[in-house]
């Protein structure tokens, strides 16, 4: 009889494991119909997102079975790669050993669970066999590109309009007050779009658009007017095919953002400020003492990591930074620097759905990881937010906690399901 759950699954976990399954079984339809490199990818991600589900509820027969699969479908993500019938018999028989398994947390089934164990242990050594060292090795893996995806259209196409068909929407009876925030929202994500896909002008809308809003805050309607044809136009121009721009602000819109002309201030009032600006020589000496640098440079590091797997493994995120001004000993940050990608990479890997998945959910197709800093007395307090399936982080954290603990500091994290996760650093400001 099966003993493969020492713990109840979540519901979560359930809905999750189900789709995913579905969507494996699915697609190797599709791949044994007609074999391509981009199905290989896709059924390869399919399986590292089990995987990882399986890893965070504790269930290591799974991750085993999952793991196999995903070392068998990125050996065929080579160029002059091909299904062999061989290849193909072997994976759908660990697909099925794998239906079996998910069995028994998925609908209660009673099996044999050492059976079908040696049975995909068997299959796992056949696999080796077949197809040599690109079996569980770090094989060729396209990029979306080469794959012929092209993310940038597939981002403005689905999430993009979704966006600003809400604030269409929003214009038909217009609240200012919601506006106004519906576009500051709105633009944080656009700002995001633009500089992980590199459209300045795009991002330049949206920066555009929160000066004018700063400008003239009893203009709301008019802005938000202005701003949906600008979006919309840049869309247009993206969808056609610029990738190197991604439009720019009208003329109108860049008007409304140029700062007011405030009136000349007396010498003396100038000269007070001045005084007033220049840093004492206690901070002076303490900026020479140590070597500083802003918490910026960590979360940069976080977001171009971030934008590498975005291009990869064509799953839309914007990242949002709070508080990259807050200064930090260098020292702390080389510290901080390998946590950090640990949690922003749990985050994308694990915890943001793909596109399909999230609009089934009825999510937007664009997932969202946010990472914010802020200074209370003595310590650095830095939260890694998501808005994915909301799965227990209780595992990552504790794998978090030697490494926090040994900056004495402290980690907690919470999660609500269907919603994201999110974990929160606090540590000294000295190291």
């Amino acid at each position: 009889m099966s003993h493969l759950v020492a713990r109840p699954p979540t519901k979560a976990f359930q809905r999750e494991a189900s789709e995913l399954l579905q969507q494996i079984g699915h697609e190797l339809q599709q791949l044994r119909q007609n074999f391509s490199v981009q199905k290989a990818h896709n059924l390869m991600r399919l399986a590292h997102t089990l995987k990882g589900a399986a890893a965070i509820v504790g269930l290591d027969v799974i991750q085993t079975a999952t793991q196999a699969l995903e070392n068998a479908f990125k050996a065929l993500c080579t160029p002059d790669a091909s299904l062999s019938p061989s290849v193909e018999a072997l994976i759908v028989e660990g697909y099925g050993c794998l239906k079996l398994l998910l069995s028994v947390p998925l609908a209660n089934a009673q099996i044999n669970e050492s059976e079908v164990v040696d049975r995909l242990n068997m299959i796992v050594a056949q696999m080796q066999t077949t197809l040599g060292n690109r079996f569980g090795q770090d094989s060729f893996l396209p990029t979306s590109a080469q794959l012929g995806v092209d993310v940038t259209h597939s981002i403005f196409e689905s999430g993009v309009t979704e966006y600003l068909d809400e604030l269409t929407q929003a214009l038909v009876t217009p609240d200012p007050i919601f506006l106004k925030e519906l576009l500051h929202i709105q633009a944080d994500v656009f700002i995001g779009l633009g500089e992980s896909l590199d459209l300045p002008g795009f991002g330049n809308i949206a920066q555009t658009t929160l000066a004018a809003l700063n400008q003239h805050p009893n203009q709301v309607v008019h802005i938000a007017q202005l701003a949906l044809q600008d979006y919309r136009a840049a869309q247009a121009r993206i969808l056609q095919g610029d990738r190197n721009q991604g439009g720019a602000p009208s003329q109108a819109l860049v008007t409304l953002g140029q700062p007011l002309q405030s009136p000349p201030q007396p010498d003396w009032l100038n000269n007070f400020w001045q005084r007033l600006s220049q840093p004492r020589q206690v901070s002076q000496t303490r900026s020479i003492d140590l070597k500083m640098q802003p918490l910026g440079q960590l979360f940069q590091q976080c977001h171009e990591e971030l934008q590498r797997l975005t291009q990869q493994q064509g799953k839309p995120i914007v990242v949002k930074i709070k508080g990259e001004d807050i200064q930090i000993e260098q020292t702390l940050a080389n510290q901080l620097s390998a946590i950090l990608q640990h949690l922003v990479r749990y985050a994308f890997y694990q915890d943001i759905e793909m596109p399909a998945v999230r609009k089934k959910r009825g999510k937007s197709a664009i997932g969202k990881i946010q990472l914010a800093a802020k200074q209370v007395e003595q310590h650095i307090v830095i939260c890694v937010w998501d808005n994915g399936r909301g799965l227990n982080p209780e595992t990552v954290r504790l794998q978090v906690q030697p490494y926090i603990s040994a900056l004495n500091g402290t980690i907690t994290a919470a999660y609500l399901v269907g919603k994201g996760t999110c974990f929160t650093l606090k540590v000294p400001t000295r190291a």
